[in-house]
């Protein structure tokens, strides 16, 4: 095995028999790997040897490969492990990927323009892997995060949006697998594509790999080549996804925007109809028109979310906040909302037990807000109950709870109404976006609050608002 090494891969390499049997006139700083072969009963002399050689590469190479022995390897500094008899093209593909220019001239940065300012992030505890890879990806106009320690790494994507991982597995602290469950229950990087590259070549670990969302599973030793096509068709097919959906956003935001002017309208035409008909005592006629007002305005408050939903997630809204008296805007909104209330005989009970109720709010916007949550207790309320609004202080802060009976069951995690397109009106009969309350806890974190759900008893459910007292 060793004179077939030396003579394919000019005595770069070498080739350890046994590692009990190297004594102190073996010299290997003159190698760029070695592969011991091993029972992975030696691996503190194997130790030994990578710390005397931290220049050297060293690899492992045993007929008895299991999980279980990689990760008890991995425990001493080894990354990579092979089957022995080992097939020699791999030895030549690691001498190739290291001799060729990683950053060739078809990947040039006017080719990948598309890629400026994309970023990835490397976690991987063995420092050559990370460095090759960010080799890799070097002159491509990607923003390269390497870390070598899982904890670091976590820390970075909770305070910065990615648009692909690539993860090791087996590290210290966290595994690249928890790593990967915590990616995709993070706010910013839920839907951010993960790689696996590990040398954990079994089937169980590959399907775990899948089963946790990611994309692509790679095997060390890896071709350089083919690490770079496959992030790069990734990142190139996410670009053209997030163009995609983008350009949807912008259509139906636009849409919603013509769609204000006609309904505007509409809803205009209908008071003044209803006031004729009203005056004439045309009780049939009366009761039609009513439910066409109603549908209208529910229509307008549909329009209004999703360009609200648009505006935020575009960061286009800009406060104006004033001076304003939220008694005043919350005794404003339930009077603009009693129409809702009286098809199904609901009634609304509004406590103020503040003395001064008066703060900075940006005053359109927070009615906004009451409206989505006065229409939702009003349609998920049962006929004939009592919608309860109680307005008081609570530290620094000024309250605002609304409290109804609820129509149905409710979810088991109640904050997860606040979700974008989360929707129960499949539970309680009734037409709902799944937008209303996605908006109302944008706005309220736009001004510096924050709003929450809570379940007093089985059959009810209370929402509550909380804003800072004027500064």
């Amino acid at each position: 095995m060793q004179k077939l090494l030396d003579k394919t891969t000019n005595k770069k390499v070498a080739f350890v028999e046994n590692v009990r049997a190297v004594n102190s006139t073996d010299d290997f700083s003159s190698k760029k790997l070695c592969i011991i072969k091993t029972n992975f009963k030696d691996l503190h002399q194997v130790k030994k040897l990578i710390s005397a050689y931290p220049k050297t590469e060293f690899w492992l190479t045993s007929s008895d490969i299991s999980r279980k022995n990689i990760i008890k390897a991995n425990c001493f500094g080894i990354k990579n492990v092979i089957p022995y008899p080992f097939d020699i093209k791999i030895i030549r593909d690691y001498f190739n990927q290291k001799k060729e220019n990683i950053c060739d001239e078809k990947y040039n940065n006017e080719t990948f323009c598309w890629m400026k300012d994309l970023k990835i992030m490397i976690v991987d505890d063995n420092p050559m892997n990370v460095d090759l890879l960010a080799e890799t990806f070097a002159n491509s106009g990607l923003q390269i995060y390497t870390f070598l320690k899982s904890q670091d790494a976590l820390d970075a994507l909770y305070k910065e949006k990615f648009d692909l991982f690539l993860l090791d597995i087996m590290m210290p602290e966290i595994s690249g697998f928890d790593l990967a469950v915590k990616i995709k229950n993070s706010e910013l990087n839920s839907d951010t594509p993960i790689i696996f590259i590990s040398a954990l070549s079994d089937s169980e670990n590959k399907i775990m790999g899948y089963d946790l969302g990611s994309c692509a599973y790679i095997e060390k030793p890896f071709d350089v080549n083919v690490v770079r096509s496959q992030v790069f068709n990734i990142l190139k097919s996410r670009k053209l996804q997030c163009a995609i959906n983008e350009t949807k956003e912008s259509f139906v935001a636009m849409v919603a925007h013509d769609l204000k002017s006609p309904v505007n309208a509409e809803i205009t035409a209908l008071e003044i109809l209803l006031q004729k008909l009203e005056s004439q005592k045309d009780i049939e006629n009366n009761e039609i028109v009513t439910d066409l007002l109603q549908a209208a305005k529910y229509m307008k408050t549909l329009i209004n979310n999703i360009l609200s939903k648009y505006k935020f997630e575009n960061s286009q809204v800009l406060l104006n906040k004033s001076y304003c008296s939220l008694y005043t805007v919350i005794t404003e909104s339930v009077a603009e909302t009693k129409y809702l209330a009286a098809d199904k005989k609901l009634s609304f009970v509004f406590t103020n037990k503040t003395k001064h109720s008066s703060t900075f709010i940006d005053y359109i916007e927070i009615k906004r807000v009451l409206h989505n949550l006065f229409s939702n207790a009003i349609e998920h309320a049962p006929r004939n109950s009592v919608v309860n609004i109680l307005l008081n202080d609570y530290k620094n802060f000024l309250q605002i709870s609304v409290e109804n009976k609820f129509n149905g069951t409710p979810p088991d995690n109640i904050n997860d109404i606040f979700e974008k397109f989360v929707s129960f009106a499949n539970k309680s009969k009734c037409v709902n976006s799944g937008l209303g309350l996605f908006v109302a806890k944008k706005i309220i974190e736009a001004h510096d609050g924050f709003i929450k759900a809570e379940i007093p008893t089985k059959d009810s459910i209370c929402i509550k608002l909380i804003l800072p007292k004027e500064k």
